[in-house]
């Protein structure tokens, strides 16, 4: 009997990509080779990451929940009693083993290309967490040029880029993000010599913001926009009811009413809302166009057929202007920025889609990035390859993206390591049963619950129900909603009010995950205030304060009758 090759593994992530932006999740941006693994596997209608990029990435390389493996806040938002407490050292911790720790030991190359943002200093980088070889950006978000220009300031610590562990200091003048963590990969997986299986993790930084393509990309997409948000959020509804992703009778998402609408904008503010949506769509054309070429090069080294690849967006679409960067302004990003509208997209540009857009390119989602909401943890997810057999669109299964790691320790036929118990237990399941059509066992039952909280922005899934807690600006604050998903995909109807027993089920569900989890409630107070950025980023155990103890009285009023209150 000829014994089967081990799988190779592409891991693809997009950052800040919405959940109807791409061809197969209803968008009008052209995304073929996107198309081609869709339609050559499944793409998962219920998928939930966490609602900021790093969490996402921690628990997605650990299988873990975000506050085991080190990123229980996103830096730099630690209060002070939680900075350098277990589970928020804000970086990937040593209490999780990662996909490519794992692997490596059992035969398997391991690359990386692209973003990283799960510490920065010397001891935490990807070389230092199992990868053979990398090409990494440190930090959360960069120009896309060779320029090297942080987002602002604050964030200039972790501005920086490193191949095999050491520190980049010029990129070369033609550098464009997606287009070198491609070639990266591409050079990676050609320059291996032996005939062994691979694990490739490329993460692209397109498209958060700055929004910027290569000048041949800058005019893909020109009048695409022009009629505006609800026009595009019409004709995606309509593509996602044609592709089955929604049910024939969802109406539109109206969306929050924190932004204007398009006919409360002037000419001039329509061209230049539009021509932010025409970049945007480019850099997703961009870095699909990068796919393809990634996924020639492998079939000209006769490795396509044997990888299974996944594909994901890190959260939903980014309402955050460029101005929510610490510490710029509106002034600031006027003075050092060319924001002329005809420089658009270019190397010293800094623009964003903003919340209106970020709306539509969730639909048929509510809210967005930053949020508990759908439309800030729903993502498009596709897994692809021949090496499974299930093909379409698949909408009853509630999936994390802690289940990513499992599924691939599955295929790839090893054991998760856990010598003496050590490492925090796994938060995710193998998707594997469910791609191989072996079962008709879900995935999880109705009574399995999914935990989510970054920033005191909280959330819990079981069955149909979906209980959420959303500070301000986006929520009051005081307030928890309860929600059927299944009759109410946008959120809209909170039924705390109406099923009180489901409410408190599903608050006692959110409190034993927080607790199991290592969770701490933020005191208000900015660890960054006290120690500066400089020091803040150095994640120095010295800085550590003292535990916050929830007192009896916090804890009563968490619980009170008031959370009931529409």
């Amino acid at each position: 009997m000829s014994h089967q090759r081990q799988p190779n593994f592409l891991l693809i992530v997009v950052d800040d990509m919405g959940y109807s932006d791409c061809q197969p999740f209803g968008g009008e941006i052209r995304t073929p080779n996107l198309q081609q693994l869709a339609d050559n596997g499944v793409c998962f209608r219920q998928f939930h990451t966490s609602a900021l990029c790093a969490p996402t990435r921690a628990m997605l390389l650990s299988g873990c929940d975000n506050h085991h493996a080190g990123i229980g806040n996103m830096p730099t938002a630690h209060a002070t009693n939680q900075y350098m407490q277990p589970g928020y050292e804000g970086y990937l911790n040593s209490d999780v083993m990662t996909i490519p720790e794992i692997l490596r030991p059992a035969g398997y190359h391991t690359y990386m290309a692209g973003k990283w943002h799960l510490g920065e200093q010397k001891d935490w980088r990807p070389h230092t967490r199992g990868f053979e070889r990398t090409f990494s950006f440190l930090g959360g978000g960069v120009s896309h040029f060779h320029d090297q220009r942080a987002l602002s300031a604050f964030e200039q610590p972790h501005t920086e880029y490193t191949e095999d562990g050491k520190t980049v200091e010029n990129l070369p003048d033609d550098f464009y993000s997606s287009d070198y963590y491609t070639d990266k990969m591409m050079q990676y997986v050609s320059e291996q010599e032996d005939d062994s299986p691979f694990f490739a993790y490329l993460a692209f930084t397109a498209p958060h913001d700055p929004l910027q393509v290569p000048d041949e990309w800058l005019d893909k997409y020109r009048r695409t926009y022009d009629g505006g948000y609800d026009a595009i959020r019409e004709q995606r509804l309509q593509r996602m009811k044609e592709l089955e992703l929604i049910p024939e009778e969802l109406t539109r998402n109206e969306g929050s009413g924190l932004f204007k609408k398009w006919d409360e904008l002037s000419e001039e503010e329509r061209r230049e809302e539009a021509r932010k949506m025409e970049i945007y769509a480019a850099m997703i054309e961009n870095l699909d166009w990068n796919l393809g070429r990634l996924f020639d090069r492998l079939k000209e080294l006769n490795k396509y057929d044997d990888t299974i690849i996944f594909f994901l967006s890190d959260n939903g679409a980014n309402p955050k202007e460029p101005f929510f960067y610490a510490p710029n302004t509106e002034e600031s990003i006027a003075a050092e920025y060319d924001n002329r509208l005809e420089n658009y997209g270019r190397i010293n540009s800094f623009i964003s889609i903003g919340g209106a857009w970020a709306e539509v390119a969730n639909t048929p989602l509510s809210y967005f990035k930053l949020t508990t909401y759908e439309g800030g943890t729903q993502t498009p997810l596709i897994i692809s390859g021949k090496r499974m057999h299930k093909r379409g669109v698949v909408t009853d299964e509630m999936l994390h993206v802690t289940d990513l790691l499992p599924t691939i320790l599955d295929y790839a036929n090893v054991n998760y390591p856990n010598p003496h118990n050590a490492l925090k237990p796994l938060y995710g399941r193998s998707l594997k049963p469910c791609l191989q059509e072996e079962t008709k066992q879900p995935v999880r039952n109705k009574f399995d619950v999914l935990g989510f909280e970054i920033g005191e922005c909280k959330a819990v899934l079981k069955g149909d129900w979906k209980l959420i807690f959303m500070p301000p600006p986006y929520g009051k604050g005081e307030e928890w909603h309860l929600y059927n998903l299944k009759e109410d995909i946008k959120e809209e109807n909170n039924l705390a009010g109406q099923f009180p027993d489901k409410f408190k089920e599903l608050k006692a569900d959110w409190e034993a995950y927080a607790l199991s989890v290592g969770y701490i409630k933020s005191n208000g107070e900015p660890a960054v205030e006290k120690l500066g950025y400089e020091e803040f980023y150095r994640f120095d155990p010295k800085n550590r304060m003292e535990q916050h103890e929830k007192t009896e009285d916090e804890a009563s009023r968490d619980a009170s009758p008031s959370d009931l209150v529409d």
